[in-house]
């Protein structure tokens, strides 16, 4: 069986280099196998919903 649709949109950013190594160090002192996209979403989602945005994937 196939998982669930989502509604997600691919988005190419271009980084400097000195910016991706500072996610990518970011992502080793958080302990976790993250990708770098994955970091990004995190880093983003937490930036959103610290201003306020709902970012849910899911809404009751």
């Amino acid at each position: 069986m196939a998982p669930p649709k989502r509604d997600t949109t691919g988005v190419l950013v271009r980084l400097h280099a000195n910016t991706l190594n500072g996610l990518d160090d970011m992502i080793a002192k958080a302990g976790k196998d993250w990708s770098r996209p994955e970091m990004i979403r995190r880093i983003l989602k937490e930036r959103l919903t610290e201003e306020g945005y709902d970012v849910r994937e899911w809404v009751d």
